[in-house]
């Protein structure tokens, strides 16, 4: 009975440790899409609406959406007009925010390096450099949903097999 209970307690924390990192690499993919969302908004309201970046920012601080008090303390940071660029408070505000997500450090630097996109004056030239980086984080988000939704299923594999593998060698 107790080797029964020591199977079952095997292979429900193999198969736990596996769904876990399943799920991490989920939220991972997650974040990363509403962050290359958030970009698009931005793009296309310095496309469409001519709204500087504090007014931006005022803007999805105010929607629900993820990452909504960064772009609060952003536009706050901005208002007070203390000297910082809008680069250093970027980076400055996410590197803050994003030190305890499930983000890789290519991924972090991704984010943090937004606003070096914005390097033109004029609407028009900061919309096709977003463009040009809305496209790379495009790219690099599809790369990773695909290698993601299958090392979730090998890793789930994985777990199982560890678990039976274990209890085989244990009885």
């Amino acid at each position: 009975m107790v080797r029964i209970i020591g199977t079952l307690l095997l292979l429900a924390g193999s198969s736990g440790m596996a769904y876990s990192y399943c799920h991490e690499q989920n939220e991972r993919l997650k974040i990363l899409k509403n962050m290359r969302e958030i970009f698009i908004r931005i793009k296309n309201e310095i496309e469409y609406l001519k709204a500087s970046i504090p007014e931006i920012c005022f803007s999805l601080g105010e929607k629900n959406i993820s990452f909504n008090k960064v772009f609060t303390a952003i536009y706050e940071e901005l208002e007070l007009n203390n000297g910082c660029s809008f680069n250093e408070i970027w980076q400055r505000h996410f590197t803050a925010s994003l030190k305890n997500m499930p983000l890789k450090e290519t991924e972090k630097e991704m984010i943090k390096s937004f606003p070096d996109s914005l390097v033109y004056r004029e609407s028009k030239g900061q919309a096709d450099g977003m463009e040009k980086y809305i496209n790379e984080v495009s790219k690099y988000v599809g790369e990773i949903e695909t290698v993601i939704k299958n090392k979730n299923k090998v890793m789930m594999c994985v777990g199982v097999m560890a678990g039976m593998i274990t209890t085989v060698i244990l009885l």
